[in-house]
C-alpha cells in the first residue's frame, strides 16, 4: 500500500493521532484535517486515493463534507470510509458496514478490520 495518501478527517485530536499514526506504520502517507472546511480543501488539494471521513463533527458533519465531495467533479470518484462512534462493532457486522451504499466502521473497530476495508477499496 506504499505511495496511497488517505485523507483523514476528525475533529478529535486524539482519533487523529491514533489513527493517523496507525496507518502510516501501515505505509500509508496520511494528510489529516480536524474540520469539514479543511477535508474539502484538502482533498481538492492532495487528489487522495481515500478519506476517512468522521460522522460528528461541529461545523460541517460528515454526511454533509460526503455530499460536497460527492458533488465536486475533482473529489466525486474519491472513496470515503465514514468513521463513526454512534454505532457499535456488531452494528456494522450486522448491516454489512454499509448504510445507503456508503461504507462506515465504528470508531471501536478493530485497525484489522480498518485495513481490510482500506485494502478492498485501494
Amino acid at each position: 500500500m506504499a505511495g496511497k495518501k488517505i485523507l483523514l478527517v476528525d475533529d478529535d485530536e486524539k482519533m487523529l493521532r491514533l489513527f493517523g499514526d496507525f496507518l502510516v506504520s501501515q505505509g500509508f502517507e496520511v494528510v489529516e484535517a480536524n474540520n469539514g472546511n479543511d477535508a474539502l480543501r484538502l482533498a481538492v488539494e492532495t487528489n487522495p486515493n481515500l478519506i476517512i471521513l468522521d460522522v460528528m463533527m461541529p461545523d460541517k458533519d460528515g454526511g454533509e463534507v460526503g455530499s460536497a465531495l460527492f458533488e465536486n467533479n475533482k473529489t466525486k470518484n474519491i472513496p470515503i470510509i465514514f468513521l463513526t462512534s454512534l454505532v457499535s462493532k456488531e452494528e456494522v457486522a450486522r448491516t454489512g458496514g454499509k448504510i445507503g451504499g456508503r461504507i462506515y466502521l465504528s470508531k471501536s473497530s478493530d485497525k484489522k478490520e480498518l485495513i481490510k476495508k482500506i485494502k478492498e477499496i485501494i
